[in-house]
C-alpha cells in the first residue's frame, strides 16, 4: 500500500505518520510506503509528471498555496481514484469535501481511535493488488485487474490496460508472468491474458471488449480447460 501525506506543517506530518505506524492492520501482511509532501503543488507534480499512484491520500485543507480541497479536485481530474481523507482544524469544508468523493474528514489534533476506525473501514476497498511496471524512464504501479492482456513483439512488450491505454515495457513476457497472480494465463508464446476479462473461448480468447487474444494451437484444449477451471472457481467464489 502506498500512502501520501500532504501537509505544510512538519510537526503535523510527523504526528500523522506516528499515528499510522501504531495501527497494526495497516502494515500487517503488506508492504506499506508512506510519502510526505509539503504542498498540494508538490503532490500534483509527483502525480502528473512522475506517474505517482497512491492507495490512500491524506490532505491538509489549509496550506500555503493551493488548498487541500483544490488539490483533491485536480487529483480527480488527473484520474487519481484513491480515497482522500481531509485533515483540518475547522469543519468548514465538510460539505464541499463530498464533491471530490472524500473518504473521511478528520479534525486536528488527530484522535487515534477515529483514525484507526476510518482506516479499518477503508482497508477492504483500497487493498487492490498492484504490479510495478518500468515503462521507459517512468515507474508505474498498475492494478492487476486493470491489465487486459500483454503481448510480446521481438524484444518489446506491450501491456494493454482497461480504458485503452497501452503501456510499453522492456521486460520479458515470462518475467512479467512470474510476477502476476493466478488470474493470468500464458496462452501463447507471445501473449498473456487476464482470464477475468475473458467473455468466451472459441479458437481464441474473446475479451469482454470484443478483442481477441490468440491461443497456442497445440495446447488449445489444455489452455481452454485452464480457463474453465478459473471460470468455475471465480464464479463460485462470487456467489
Amino acid at each position: 500500500m502506498r500512502i501520501a501525506i500532504c501537509d505544510d506543517l512538519e510537526a503535523d506530518r510527523a504526528s500523522l505518520r506516528a499515528a499510522l505506524n501504531s495501527i497494526p492492520a495497516l502494515f500487517a501482511g503488506t508492504a506499506t510506503e508512506v510519502r510526505e509532501y509539503v504542498s498540494g503543488e508538490a503532490l500534483l507534480m509527483e502525480t502528473e509528471d512522475n506517474g505517482a499512484v497512491f492507495d490512500l491520500i491524506f490532505l491538509d485543507i489549509y496550506m500555503g498555496g493551493i488548498t487541500g480541497m483544490d488539490t483533491a479536485k485536480e487529483l480527480r481530474q488527473l484520474g487519481a481514484s484513491a480515497p482522500v481523507i481531509f485533515l483540518t482544524t475547522s469543519p468548514d469544508f465538510a460539505v464541499e469535501s463530498y464533491e471530490v468523493n472524500a473518504a473521511g474528514y478528520l479534525l486536528k489534533p488527530i484522535q487515534l481511535e477515529k483514525l484507526s476506525a476510518l482506516i479499518s473501514h477503508l482497508l477492504t476497498s483500497v487493498e487492490r493488488p498492484r504490479v510495478c511496471i518500468q515503462s521507459g524512464r517512468r515507474r508505474r504501479y498498475v492494478f492487476l485487474d486493470d491489465i487486459l492482456f500483454a503481448e510480446s513483439d521481438n524484444h518489446s512488450l506491450a501491456i494493454h490496460l482497461s480504458g485503452g491505454e497501452i503501456l510499453p515495457c522492456s521486460e520479458k513476457l515470462s518475467d512479467l508472468a512470474a510476477r502476476l497472480d493466478g488470474r493470468f494465463l500464458r496462452c501463447h508464446q507471445s501473449y498473456l491474458v487476464n482470464m477475468a476479462h475473458v467473455a468466451d473461448v472459441v479458437e481464441d480468447f474473446i475479451l469482454k471488449d470484443g478483442r481477441r487474444v490468440p491461443i497456442r494451437t497445440r495446447e488449445r484444449r489444455e489452455i481452454a480447460d485452464a480457463y474453465y477451471r478459473f471460470f468455475v472457481t471465480h464464479t463460485l467464489s462470487a456467489l
